[in-house]
């Protein structure tokens, strides 16, 4: 099978959705959504990695960004978003319930979708992901929309602009040009969401959630994200907020042996024994060596 992306429009109740698509059609579908301002294309390295553990990867453009229609301006809200992309789900005829990973904005999404549609989804694995504010330890650095998306723009590291930003800008201009107001309402969505709840009330029914986080993020904190623990601990990667795009390497190994757990969880709540190595747990099926080597607050110094 091809690896290559694969782009269709898919009418969704009247509304255009660019989908790109990754992976053997009869693989298990993988939901993954982008994060804002951005599209999948920029993702395309980390995702096409995916297939390669029998995977059919389903990205689509979240609405008002990569040519996807947006909702009114009035009716931009998560719900709003998970409302399209689980109808998208609907009309592309899933049969069964899919694994969700989102990352940053889309984690919103994702949290949400699962909210509103838990039979749709298998399981969600967050990457650096919105819905942490307001609260303690503000989610974002500035509550100031504008100045959240100058910070935005300057927060690869010197070494990753070469290899990131001209993807980066060929998605996040032309929705600029394209969309401003929805930018501009997206972004001030993200900066006040409140998740926490909804995702707390998720892993009470048993739901497999993992929430990555990366430890140089200079965009978004944990908030109170940071009190919700799914089936494993909380991963914690050496990285800034789009460490997914500079390191597809490690972005999609560590999401393909969350899925391998992730599945591992679902036989275990259907009754089916497990059989593990001796000594070992579900948690350490994610390699420590790609985890911060102390989750202790104040200690990432020594963890580099």
């Amino acid at each position: 099978m091809d690896p290559s992306p694969r782009w269709r429009d898919v009418l969704v109740d009247d509304a255009l959705v660019r989908v790109m698509e990754v992976g053997d059609p009869a693989a298990d579908p993988l939901l993954f959504l982008h994060g804002w301002g951005l599209t999948p294309r920029c993702y395309a390295d980390g995702i096409t990695r995916l297939t390669a553990a029998g995977v059919r990867v389903i990205a689509p453009c979240l609405p008002g960004f990569g040519g996807s229609d947006g909702p009114p301006l009035l009716g931009i809200d998560l719900p709003a978003y998970a409302a399209r992309v689980g109808r998208l789900l609907d009309v592309l005829e899933l049969e069964h319930p899919v694994f969700v990973a989102g990352h940053s904005f889309g984690g919103g999404v994702a949290l949400q979708l699962a909210t509103d549609r838990p039979e749709r989804v298998r399981s969600l694995t967050l990457v650096n992901s919105v819905g942490g504010a307001p609260g303690q330890g503000r989610a974002l650095t500035d509550t100031s929309w504008l100045r959240w998306a100058v910070r935005a723009a300057g927060e690869l590291s010197p070494r990753d602009v070469a290899r990131s930003a001209p993807g980066m800008l060929r998605d996040f201009l032309p929705n600029l040009a394209r969309k401003p107001l929805t930018l501009a309402l997206t972004a001030r969505l993200a900066l006040t969401a409140s998740l926490a709840d909804q995702a707390e009330s998720l892993v009470a029914t048993g739901l497999p959630v993992l929430l990555v986080w990366g430890d140089d993020d200079r965009l978004i904190a944990q908030g109170t994200l940071s009190r919700v623990v799914g089936s494993l601990p909380n991963e914690v990667v050496h990285g800034r907020h789009g460490w997914l795009l500079t390191q597809p390497e490690e972005f999609a190994a560590l999401l393909r042996n969350a899925l391998v757990v992730h599945a591992m969880l679902e036989r275990r709540q259907r009754g089916q024994a497990l059989v593990l190595p001796a000594g070992q747990s579900l948690a350490d099926f994610i390699p420590a060596e790609r985890r911060s080597a102390s989750r202790v607050p104040g200690s990432r110094a020594a963890a580099r």
